[in-house]
């Protein structure tokens, strides 16, 4: 059984000196990061948080659902793609959406 998505989540490096992390490039952009979590909220009820993480396979965006488990959406070779245009990140983003749920 599928359970409901609630948020999505961008975890990028803790680690200083690596402000040139993608995922930190696009949410340092806080107004339009506002806004996309305001779209996101209207358009599929989802909460747009970020966290910070020294292990793993950040910087990525996972899908967090309400039983707590999680589900990668876009790895760290998408984030590079997307080279820190905001714009392109929304919209890979919502393409991903559109295609998981």
């Amino acid at each position: 059984m599928q359970t409901t998505p609630v948020s999505i989540v961008g975890v990028h490096l803790a680690k200083k000196g690596l402000g040139g992390c993608d995922f930190k490039r696009l949410s340092r952009q806080k107004a339009k990061f506002r806004a996309l979590g305001l779209a996101l909220k209207a358009d599929y009820g989802l909460n747009l948080e970020t966290e910070a993480s020294s292990s793993g396979r950040e910087p990525c965006i996972l899908a967090k659902f309400e039983d707590g488990t999680t589900s990668m959406l876009m790895d760290a070779r998408d984030l590079a793609t997307i080279d820190g245009s905001f714009e392109k990140f929304e919209k890979t983003l919502r393409g991903k959406l559109f295609l998981f749920f």
